[in-house]
């Protein structure tokens, strides 16, 4: 309950301030929740009002800062390899995380934004990837190291 609630608090926190730069560099001294251009910007503006949308990108931001909670498990709670954790990772929030994305607008809802979506995804999870190989490999070399010590005596 309390990775859901720190999950919930977190994605509201880093959604915040992400909208809060890109309304400072884009909308001119209005501040927008979202990409008021969006299709999901578009859809929200003609069917609610402000403090509704408000709500809403609140919502999606939480869920998204508790997918990412819940999918950082796959590292921290199961016997898979680095790679295999990445790959499962990848795939868990391609899957997820792309719709809330598009719901937050995020993402234009099309072949383009796909593509982009996909792109930075990769370049990312490559990013992921490689830190979390450094850190297994410390971790391994430093009791390797332990273990060694420990027959030297």
């Amino acid at each position: 309950m309390k990775r859901l609630y720190e999950g919930f608090k977190t994605g509201i926190f880093i959604g915040i301030i992400i909208s809060l730069i890109f309304s400072f560099i884009v909308s001119e001294g209005t501040y927008y929740p979202m990409n008021p251009h969006s299709l999901m910007g578009e859809i929200y503006a003609q069917n609610l009002d402000d403090l509704q949308i408000f709500i809403v990108v609140l919502a999606i931001w939480g869920m998204i800062g508790i997918l990412f909670s819940f999918g950082d498990m796959i590292f921290s709670h199961t016997d898979m390899s680095v790679t295999m954790s990445t790959v499962t990772h990848f795939s868990l929030m391609l899957l997820v995380f792309f719709p809330l994305a598009i719901l937050a607008g995020w993402f234009p809802f099309t072949a383009e934004g796909l593509v982009t979506f996909i792109t930075l995804f990769v370049i990312i999870y490559t990013v992921i990837w490689l830190i979390a190989r450094t850190r297994h490999k410390t971790l391994v070399d430093d009791i390797n190291e332990k273990l060694n010590k420990g027959k030297e005596k």
